[in-house]
């Protein structure tokens, strides 16, 4: 009897361990705004789970976020790539104060995602276009010795590995 009261009670604390692991990643990395996640990813065939790390590594899930660079809201969004996007989706009367409301922000840069993910056929060229251009990943491409391991700028790199970290943990969701 003893030896099984021992089993019960490790297995009880490994439970209880477990629980607060995952507890602590789920306040961590967070699924907010997550009816509007799921349509537009769906409707722009981008992975909710890109989506969520993409909105994680930007912003941590704040609306208000205003980039040193000017971007804005959940997907860190230029106010000229957000104009760009209106014309290209029909978003008449674009604004860039637009780019605050959640679910504008979500439909932009799940568009622009979807954008990216079919220019550059690749997600982690996809991922550093987010960050660093689409231009600069152009240029990047016509080094024929290029690869994700030789970006030339080591915020970009720093961003691909964030991103694609936090999509690793939305995948476990």
């Amino acid at each position: 009897m003893g030896l099984s009261t021992k089993a019960l009670s490790i297995l009880f604390l490994f439970s209880a361990f477990f629980v607060v692991c995952l507890f602590s990643i789920q306040l961590y990395f967070p699924c907010k705004y997550c009816d509007d996640v799921k349509a537009y990813a769906e409707i722009y065939e981008v992975p909710e789970e890109l989506v969520y790390a993409t909105i994680h590594t930007e912003s941590k899930f704040d609306a208000n976020a205003v980039s040193a660079k000017g971007a804005i809201g959940l997907m860190q969004i230029l106010p000229s790539t957000g104009a760009w996007i209106a014309r290209q989706i029909a978003y008449d009367n674009y604004e860039k104060e637009d780019l605050y409301n959640p679910q504008i922000n979500i439909q932009f840069g799940c568009y622009y995602l979807s954008y990216l993910l079919n220019k550059f056929e690749s997600e982690a060229l996809a991922i550093c276009a987010y960050n660093a251009g689409e231009g600069e990943v152009v240029k990047w491409l016509q080094n024929e010795t290029f690869n994700t391991n030789s970006i030339p700028y080591k915020e970009t790199k720093n961003y691909l590995k964030r991103v694609q970290f936090a999509e690793k943990i939305y995948n476990l969701y």
